[in-house]
């Protein structure tokens, strides 16, 4: 679904009307769903809205590689937002699904609208922003301040910029514009440290992380006939792995930048196991396998390049087997 001018105009007028707000970000956020909520939230209280930021989790708690995140410390559980909103925000949630337990509340809103720039996500709220050329929601989301005519303080630029360099690996990945790169230098007017944003993203991992990610490249299993000769690089992190170095389920996601880094495959793809025993799949190509559409038609979704999805075997070793049989077809492959 492309974000036309129509619904961005309607938004825009929807969020200066409204005076009552809540801003939720997707099920285990990201840098990206994170900043943006927040840049959104801390603006619109600059502009004397009453405002809720929150995300599901159970329990609930802030992802620590988020925490830092200017106005983080204001995030509230699900169980403690406002029962009357005017106007409910899903920030960076490609699928309904990824509102987990706040889906019904924002749908209860007098107006339920979404933000995003996946291009699996055909729309399900009253207004739909979805800009597929988009390389993170944050851009859309500083697009969208500009037109409210609300500025930008350390703060707001802070998690903006962190959100757009996190979804453009640090303005690496193919979907990073010109635009991006002019919005970065607006952004670095604006005052944000953009060398202590990259250290926080890239740089600053617990020696806990940096362990279990040794364990899992080195264990990783090497296809090089994956894809068409393509290549593929698959691991798996089980909540057993996740226990011996005492690390949340959040912190394992970063992983995939450490499989994606190997030379010579196209795709990484790392499995992970979360607290309830389902399992995961986040998927990484350098451009020969459409990894947007291979995780749409499992169930999930995301970019041509990065994806992910969760199975529906509770099976490891299903699982990867059909990981393995998705990466082997051939109108997965971009010629």
């Amino acid at each position: 679904m492309t974000a036309g001018g129509d619904v961005r105009a309607e938004l825009v007028a929807a969020i200066g009307r409204a005076r009552r707000l809540v801003l939720v970000a997707h099920v285990n956020p990201d840098p990206d769903a994170i900043g943006s909520a927040l840049a959104l939230g801390l603006a619109m209280r600059a502009a004397g809205r009453e405002v809720d930021i929150t995300f599901d989790a159970e329990p609930f708690v802030v992802p620590r590689a988020l925490a830092w995140f200017p106005g983080a410390d204001t995030l509230v559980a699900p169980g403690q937002v406002m029962a009357d909103p005017d106007l409910v925000i899903a920030l960076d949630c490609a699928a309904p699904d990824r509102l987990g337990r706040l889906l019904p509340m924002a749908h209860r809103a007098p107006t339920f609208a979404v933000v995003d720039h996946h291009r699996s996500n055909t729309g399900f709220a009253d207004l739909d922003l979805v800009d597929p050329t988009s390389p993170a929601t944050g851009q859309i989301v500083a697009e969208l301040l500009e037109e409210l005519g609300w500025a930008w303080d350390n703060a707001i630029a802070t998690n903006l910029y962190a959100a757009i360099s996190s979804d453009t690996g640090s303005f690496r990945f193919a979907s990073t514009t010109a635009d991006t790169h002019r919005l970065a230098g607006r952004l670095h007017e604006a005052g944000v440290d953009h060398a202590d944003i990259a250290r926080r993203l890239y740089s600053d991992r617990p020696l806990s992380v940096v362990r279990l990610a040794a364990e899992v490249v080195t264990g990783a299993t090497h296809d090089p006939m994956a894809a068409g000769g393509a290549g593929a690089l698959i691991a798996v992190v089980s909540r057993a792995d996740r226990a011996r170095h005492k690390l949340a389920y959040d912190e394992v996601e970063p992983l995939i930048s450490d499989l994606a880094a190997a030379g010579g495959v196209d795709v990484a793809a790392i499995v992970k196991e979360d607290d309830q025993g389902s399992w995961k799949v986040s998927t990484r190509s350098k451009g020969a396998v459409d990894v947007g559409r291979l995780c749409a038609d499992a169930g999930g979704g995301g970019h041509t390049q990065a994806a992910g999805y969760t199975p529906s075997s509770t099976d490891i070793e299903e699982v990867v087997a059909q990981l393995c049989a998705a990466l082997n077809r051939p109108d997965y492959r971009i010629t």
